[in-house]
């Protein structure tokens, strides 16, 4: 998920669009990727006068614990926009700033299974019961248990066959319909994950949706057949693997994926089509015709990202990759992730020196490695995938378009995702809100992007400056190559990290370093560090008697050049406490490096000799992002000038366009 874009919103005149294209790419794995505990075939079909699908739906479980499984549990995430009391929308009004209520009947969705019986065996029809596992929320009908009428054995493959019915709402929260686009994201009767939970024990691990939420389920293979008005173009997850004439005025598309752990599709009558190859990856774009110019700038993008990730992280296996670009009113649909299927917006004519769309479909594209392959829990760790996706995120835009200025340069205001990032964390009004390791349901809507993707992110960022990228590349390659195409916990990755950290290096280094990245992520402290004080103080010349022994005595007359005792005060005002550089300047240009482990509360260094201390810098190279306020950490005696020209430049030249564009309009 994303919401960057929300904070750049700039319109601009519509280009010309791009033709209108379609291919088809391979969907068939030779060697499976994954388990595939939980495999689909769905057949519906699409009224868009009602809005409502009707489908029918084959689910293959195997059972792959060594325990047996006597019941099924599911999501049933459209009913989160069923009524304002669920869990999803209990307590608010409005989603991404967006009002929902006083809407008529037929624009709130929900999602009702008719039938489910097991092939071979008994109707369970009966057993069906919406439980509230998370919250006790009785309104709530986001998860389905169904008693099985025999337990499924380990290594057994179990069979269910549902009927279902599905009413697609207005909009609310990407699910949904507005006018004549459709996009149809975690739509469908889903299992949960059976596994083991941290006490050890076996069973569904298969939340209510909250809104502080995403998604967690097993791969599998999909084929998923759509019966719809031949006037829609379409997008899904996976391939085009047959498209069906009716003879009605409708179409039956049979798309295929496999190894995913969801399926998303859209479709908007206008769209147009975009396709592209990369290596062996077949690149499908679909875009509203107001945005079609920006479609190179997309393409770009991504093709980048495919090429920066598989050096520095591994190989994109999947056959295809669709980005659907919604219309302007369609774009509460956007900026989110599913498997080979990505989701992004813009706004027509946006500049190409803002690069919010670069940054978002790169964002959202990240995601099919962390989430989609590297298939963490983000319902109750979404810092691994989403710290890990705009941790990636930063340094695939910085890389392309340039540090200090990727995202924004403006008539000479230039600013970096990286940068970005690191200031959605460093200026919450508390960063001491709770800490980062959390389920995604105890965060509020004001700290969650802050501290689950930013401040992860910089974690990140600051163990790379202090072992260097190539050495952060060996550690999440190890990460990807263990974990890929399977369900990693935060514990997990911390013994990768470990592991990789002690290998080969200093093992007081390897564990300092470890213990930042733990300390940030599980506790919820606040790095500051500071330097409060320089200070010179004049030191009369020699005078008096020197020497060892009487035969040797010289005097000295004072007449020799004065010295000075200069000190240099730093404070740690956070707690959080580590090692850090501080670089002390004299007035000759000459310096000299120290080293504080912080653990005191402040310090004070002392200089004696003939040259004056004009300034001292913590963290000199600036490898540690945490640290909340940079602004501190250097202090001079000498301030140079030339900054406070060029900002008043920039002032100035802003101040004088703002009264030419003023005269102007009056």
């Amino acid at each position: 998920m994303y919401s960057r874009l929300y904070i750049f919103s700039f319109l601009f005149l519509p280009l010309l669009a791009a033709p209108q294209v379609h291919a088809q790419c391979d969907p068939v794995f030779k060697q499976p990727l994954s388990q595939r505990a939980a495999n689909y075939e769905i057949h519906v079909a699409l009224d868009d006068q009602t809005h409502t699908v009707d489908a029918t739906q084959t689910i293959r479980f195997t059972n792959t614990s060594p325990v047996p499984v006597s019941e099924l549990r599911m999501y049933m995430y459209l009913n989160a926009f069923k009524n304002t009391g669920t869990t999803f929308l209990k307590g608010t009004s409005q989603i991404f700033g967006q009002p929902f209520l006083d809407r008529p009947a037929d624009e709130w969705g929900w999602i009702d299974v008719a039938q489910i019986t097991r092939e071979g065996g008994a109707d369970l029809s009966g057993s069906m019961q919406y439980i509230q596992p998370d919250d006790g929320n009785t309104d709530d009908q986001s998860v389905l248990q169904v008693l099985l009428d025999k337990p499924v054995q380990p290594g057994e493959t179990a069979v269910f066959n549902l009927k279902w019915r599905a009413k697609m709402p207005k909009t609310i929260s990407r699910a949904g319909h507005s006018k004549d686009f459709y996009m149809f994201c975690h739509w469908f009767p889903q299992l949960g994950v059976f596994e083991q939970n941290r006490a050890g024990e076996w069973g569904w691990n298969c939340h209510q949706f909250f809104r502080s939420t995403e998604f967690y389920a097993d791969f599998g293979v999909y084929d998923v057949h759509v019966t719809l008005a031949d006037k829609f173009v379409m997008g899904a997850s996976g391939c085009l693997v047959e498209e069906k004439n009716n003879g009605n005025g409708t179409v039956t598309r049979h798309f295929h994926a496999e190894d995913v752990i969801d399926f998303a599709w859209s479709v908007y009558p206008r769209f147009q089509v975009r396709e592209e190859r990369w290596k062996d990856v077949q690149i499908r774009l679909l875009i509203a015709p107001e945005h079609a110019a920006l479609a190179p700038r997309y393409l770009h993008a991504l093709k980048f990202a495919l090429s920066y990730l598989e050096e520095h992280v591994g190989k994109y296996p999947y056959p295809g990759i669709t980005v659907v670009d919604p219309p302007f009113h369609g774009l509460h649909s956007g900026l989110m992730e599913y498997p080979t299927l990505i989701t992004v917006g813009t706004f027509y004519g946006m500049p190409s020196h803002l690069r919010m769309t670069e940054s978002l479909v790169v964002h959202e594209f990240v995601h099919q490695y962390f989430m989609g392959m590297v298939a963490s829990n983000e319902k109750e760790e979404a810092w691994l995938d989403e710290g890990f996706v705009t941790y990636f995120e930063d340094r695939i835009i910085d890389a392309e378009y340039g540090e200090k200025e990727s995202l924004v340069n403006v008539f000479g205001y230039r600013l970096d995702n990286r940068e970005l990032t690191r200031l959605e964390y460093t200026t919450m009004a508390n960063p001491r809100e709770g800490t980062t390791a959390r389920p995604g349901w105890l965060f509020s809507e004001s700290n969650f992007k802050a501290l689950i993707y930013s401040k992860t992110a910089t974690t990140l960022r600051t163990v790379q400056e202090l072992v260097g990228e190539a050495e952060m590349d060996r550690i999440v390659k190890a990460y990807f190559e263990k974990w890929k195409f399977r369900h990693p916990r935060g514990t997990d990755f911390m013994a990768v990290l470990k592991e990789q950290l002690l290998a080969g290096r200093d093992p007081a280094f390897a564990l300092q370093v470890y213990g930042l990245f733990e300390k940030s992520i599980f506790d919820a402290v606040v790095l500051d560090y500071a330097v409060t004080r320089i200070t010179n103080d004049a030191m009369p010349a020699e005078q008096g008697v020197y020497g060892n022994n009487a035969p040797s005595f010289t005097y000295r007359d004072g007449s020799g050049a004065p010295g000075f005792k200069a000190k240099v005060e730093v404070q740690r005002k956070g707690d959080w406490v580590f090692p850090v550089e501080i670089l002390v300047t004299f007035e000759d240009g000459s310096t000299q490096v120290l080293n504080w482990s912080g653990v005191e509360g402040s310090k004070i260094f002392e200089f004696t000799g003939s040259k004056k201390v004009v300034s001292a810098q913590i963290d000199p190279e600036q490898k540690i992002g945490l640290d909340i306020d940079l602004n501190n950490n250097s202090l001079t005696l000498q301030p140079a000038t030339a900054p406070c020209w060029k900002y008043a430049a920039k002032t100035i030249f802003w101040v004088q366009n703002l009264m030419q564009t003023t005269g102007f309009l009056m």
